[in-house]
């Protein structure tokens, strides 16, 4: 994972947003959707594939989060991101072994990450063990029963955006992914789909 990523420029969504009319519609609309779900919250809060902290810099913000962290695989987009954005603290760790004391955080997002992880499993266990008791967890991910998200991903990784092509090694239907969060100890209470169906979020509460 960490090699195919490291081909993704830190600032890709910095740019991507400022020069693409897609790609601006895109971000900026799952920024407000993952905001909606996160405001009101007053917890810690963690994101583990923060990239280069464009996203998480833009939800911190309007979701008016207290604190927030961000960590990442990659130096060289944690390095960016820490130069770039001011408002989160980020950190270079590996999601299977996180650097973090038990019950560390009350909230920890995954935004468009699970897909990517050879073990989705193992990093939502550790997540898991980052969490306060009744903490909870945020997941985003691709809806591969959407037709449209299947054309457009396969016809974007074939040009602009091949950058991510043979990035995604797990796919997820709503079914798979409520399965997969009960199966690593979380219960799921919120359920979002946006971007005409293409995009899921599952809310859930760590379980006692």
């Amino acid at each position: 994972m960490r090699e195919i990523h490291d081909g993704v420029p830190p600032d890709y969504y910095d740019r991507s947003m400022a020069e693409n009319p897609f790609q601006r519609f895109w971000h900026t609309s799952r920024i407000k959707a993952i905001a909606g779900l996160l405001k009101g919250e007053d917890a810690k809060m963690l994101d583990i594939g923060c990239g280069g902290g464009t996203l998480l810099d833009k939800i911190s913000g309007r979701a008016a989060l207290n604190w927030s962290a961000g960590v990442d695989a990659s130096f060289g987009a944690i390095n960016y991101a820490n130069t770039a954005h001011k408002g989160p603290k980020f950190l270079c760790a590996d999601f299977y072994e996180l650097p973090f004391k038990n019950s560390t955080f009350g909230l920890i997002s995954a935004i468009e990450v699970l897909e990517h992880l050879h073990e989705p499993e193992k990093a939502l266990v550790e997540l898991n063990r980052c969490l306060t008791r009744g903490g909870k967890i945020l997941i985003l991910v691709p809806n591969e029963n959407n037709l449209l998200f299947r054309v457009i991903w396969f016809f974007w990784t074939k040009g602009k955006g091949k950058v991510w092509k043979e990035a995604h090694v797990q796919k997820f239907t709503g079914r798979s992914l409520e399965g997969l969060l009960n199966a690593t100890g979380f219960e799921v209470t919120k359920k979002k789909k946006f971007l005409l169906g293409m995009l899921m979020a599952m809310k859930g509460v760590k379980k006692d």
